[in-house]
């Protein structure tokens, strides 16, 4: 029975009993706070009514836990939570608004001060008990009220038996019950705990689509690719291999613009698998052509490149059927790129990565957003021709961004040797777009500052504005950017 059911009966059986009406009767606007026994989302509350209300919802909700804790249940919990919260301080999640830093802090507060296993399964909730010069020493905030600010206004702490002039502290040591301490709680992550939990497998699974398994499929055709460069003329077995990884290429490309498929995920890393065996049987092959060029020719042994197990040729015969397009051909309808297109297409993807964001571990959450440079134009569509954004934008286009956003020059170099270029430009970009729309009220040069300023301290979720960005304009379906180019261009003129 759950902690409403519960309520609600002893609230029936007071009733008949003529006992005295519970305070709920006489509070009516407090009346359905409580609907489930977990906390379902993570909002930013600016308003301290409304952070009062989710505090007092929260220490509802609680009741359902006993006022202490087991060591090993607490631990557990623990473990997970802290695990998954150190993975969104590395890289914030991208479907939904809350910045690097706010990740960044709680996680201090949960893995240093915090770290009572036996709170972690109790009533009151693991707690922020310690004082100012404790959390400065301890994992450096240097101004804990405004940390602690920032975390209430994302409800992810709230007020446990708060002193009157703000003091936190423990209260005794020895005793296992906290109605003594004064400080503030971690209780919602207890409630959170599915929540976070689903929530990152969404994220791992965004990586997964839009950042791990592309670049495993991009480092091992590009490899395959210049293995395969100086066998050009005369090497039948050489053209079949660029055939297969020419559709290799095209399924990545395909499979890596559908949005959130779990099919698209599988596929992808079908594809990983096949990119990467036919890549070891290239190399087996190139490595023994020499040795198998002395066979006799009338040695009646199966050679290797032959065997039907061995051969390079029988590597993708599985990637046939897997991707839309070139990938449903047969392998000899499939037309082959030639070198120089490849090279720029090579070129081009492996640049993809590198430009967008200057951080291995996409912290700004661009890659995990599914954005490439091509959405650019359907994206943001005040720089139609104005600004060509190619594949590989540089400082040119950044100040040609700027200039049209009525940007300092000296604003946009600045920003790209703190963020780097491309974190640059897309903060320009965005800049440009609310400036368009009338949503920037001092000015555009002060905007972009504040955006430089936000990213650098880790306030800024830049993956979030991306893929809001992405669903307003190419929905929840499939998010090919030239479609959206074209229909814009048409309806344009």
């Amino acid at each position: 029975m759950t902690i409403v059911q519960n309520q609600a009966a002893s609230e029936v059986n007071s009733r008949r009993r003529g006992g005295p009406a519970a305070i709920g009767a006489c509070l009516p606007n407090l009346g359905g706070m409580l609907e489930t026994d977990q906390l379902t989302r993570i909002a930013f509350m600016k308003d301290p009514a409304d952070r009062a209300r989710h505090a007092a919802r929260v220490s509802k909700m609680m009741r359902g836990f006993g006022h202490t804790g087991t060591e090993n249940a607490g631990r557990q919990r623990r473990r997970k939570l802290l695990d998954i919260i150190e993975t969104f301080a590395r890289m914030p999640p991208v479907t939904i608004d809350v910045p690097r830093i706010v990740w960044r802090d709680l996680y201090d507060a949960a893995a240093s001060i915090a770290a009572m296993n036996i709170d972690w399964d109790s009533r009151c909730g693991p707690l922020i008990a310690a004082s100012n010069d404790h959390l400065k020493c301890r994992i450096g905030w240097t101004a804990a009220r405004k940390n602690i600010r920032r975390l209430a206004e994302y409800g992810l702490i709230i007020p446990h038996c708060l002193a009157g002039n703000g003091k936190r502290f423990l209260g005794s040591r020895d005793s296992e019950d906290r109605s003594d301490a004064s400080g503030w709680s971690l209780a919602p992550l207890l409630l959170l705990e599915d929540y976070l939990t689903q929530l990152a497998a969404t994220e791992k699974a965004l990586a997964a689509q839009n950042l791990i398994l592309p670049n495993e499929i991009r480092r091992a055709t590009s490899s395959a690719y210049r293995l395969l460069r100086p066998f050009e003329q005369g090497h039948p077995w050489a053209d079949k291999a660029r055939k297969k990884l020419d559709a290799i290429a095209a399924a990545r490309r395909t499979y890596q613009r559908r949005k959130g498929s779990m099919d698209a995920i599988a596929v992808l890393g079908r594809l990983a698998k096949v990119a990467t065996r036919l890549l070891d049987r290239l190399s087996e092959r190139i490595s023994l052509g020499e040795i198998a060029s002395l066979t006799p020719a009338g040695d009646t042994r199966v050679r290797l490149n032959d065997h039907h197990q061995y051969s390079p040729e029988e590597a993708l015969e599985s990637v046939y059927g897997l991707a839309e397009g070139a990938c449903r051909r047969e392998p000899d309808d499939v037309r082959t790129t030639p070198n120089a297109d490849r090279v720029k297409q090579e070129t081009a993807d492996a640049c993809q990565n590198t430009q967008v964001s200057a951080d291995a571990n996409d912290v700004y959450g661009i890659h995990r957003s599914g954005f490439v440079w091509a959405d650019a134009p359907a994206l943001f569509p005040f720089i139609d021709g104005m600004v060509e954004i190619g594949t590989r934008p540089g400082l040119t286009e950044l100040h040609d961004v700027a200039r049209v956003c009525q940007i300092g020059q000296a604003t946009a170099a600045r920003a790209s040797a703190t963020l780097g270029t491309g974190i640059a430009l897309l903060c320009a970009l965005i800049t440009g777009h609310h400036l368009a729309n009338g949503q920037i009220r001092k000015t555009p040069d002060a905007y972009m500052q504040a955006l430089v300023r936000r990213a650098r301290s880790g306030e800024l979720n830049l993956g979030h504005t991306l893929l809001g960005r992405r669903k307003a304009v190419f929905g929840q379906g499939d998010t090919r950017a030239s479609k959206m180019r074209t229909s814009l261009r048409s309806s344009l003129h």
